[in-house]
């Protein structure tokens, strides 16, 4: 499979330019790029102003599979984009995660040394060593992890934000087609006071040691890198479903081995349990402190 690239200087959403090429009738395999938008949107409509720095990319797909599968699909860009990111920065692929059911995402902030960075003016180095360096991060489709109030036990000395927002992911079903969208932080924004707004704190490719060359050319390779390995998974996915992509994900599963509440949109427990798995099915699997395993299929994952 072959992507047929569009890219443009500024757009509403690429989300946008991916519907109108739906209606349109066009083919799967297009993908739109746009260095920035001025009414980007995510997970439940959620918007903000995408300035340079971001690498935003959305992809018109028509997949041939049952309704069933298609929960897992997000999973599926998730690890695609997880590849992507490891292919260009080899450091980085024991620390980036992702995170059911949409988000990328690195583990264990060091926030210390970004508030030390921060107070000196010096910032991150530049350099491949600063991939051991980690801090929280988002683009506008992700949300922080913990809800206010949310902590650790008390025999739990890790930091309030256990891993932190590097990427988000968005997938719609329009005219009976799907637009899936993605949004990765690659370089921080000249203007600071235009990044994403929210209780996240982004961090950038180019903190964690993916700095070298011109900012719209290191969007770009790692644009190319993602449509690279979604041509890989994709048809694979689309011939024999998730499962063979379910040993890779539980691998690299940044819930795996916690414990989460799931909340609706109202803020109502729907279950919690410690994370045990992905389903082929692309729910979660959680047990429960009685011992019953429950499948999560909605709902925001909340770190206790």
């Amino acid at each position: 499979m072959q992507f047929r690239v569009e890219s443009f200087e500024t757009v509403t959403s690429t989300n946008d330019l991916i519907k109108r090429a739906i209606e349109e009738g066009q083919p799967e395999g297009l993908a739109v790029r746009g260095l920035r938008q001025t009414a980007g949107y995510g997970r439940q409509g959620r918007a903000w102003e995408s300035p340079i720095g971001g690498m935003y990319q959305s992809f018109l797909l028509r997949p041939d599979v049952p309704p069933a599968q298609l929960p897992t699909l997000s999973l599926l860009v998730g690890l695609a984009v997880r590849r992507a990111i490891a292919s260009l920065v080899p450091e980085l692929e024991d620390r980036v995660q992702v995170k059911w059911p949409n988000d990328i995402v690195v583990a264990e902030a060091c926030d210390s040394l970004r508030d030390a960075a921060q107070a000196t003016g010096e910032g991150f180095p530049c350099r491949k060593e600063s991939a051991s360096l980690c801090g929280a991060a988002s683009h506008g489709a992700a949300r922080d992890d913990a809800a206010p109030g949310d902590g650790f036990s008390d025999g739990d000395r890790r930091p309030r934000r256990p891993f932190h927002k590097l990427c988000g992911i968005s997938t719609e079903m329009h005219a009976r087609a799907l637009c899936v969208g993605v949004g990765i932080n690659v370089a921080r924004p000249a203007d600071a006071a235009s990044a994403p707004a929210g209780k996240n704190i982004p961090v950038y490719l180019d903190e964690l040691g993916f700095c070298e060359g011109p900012v719209e050319d290191r969007i770009n390779a790692v644009a190319d890198a993602l449509c690279g390995q979604l041509a890989i998974v994709y048809p694979l996915w689309c011939e024999q479903g998730f499962e063979p992509f379910q040993v890779e994900f539980d691998a690299c599963s940044a819930l795996s081995g916690r414990f989460v509440r799931m909340e609706d949109l109202s803020g109502n427990v729907l279950t919690a349990g410690t994370v045990t798995r992905v389903a082929t099915d692309g729910r979660l699997v959680l047990r429960t402190p009685e011992g019953v395993e429950v499948f999560a299929s909605s709902g925001e994952a909340h770190i206790r």
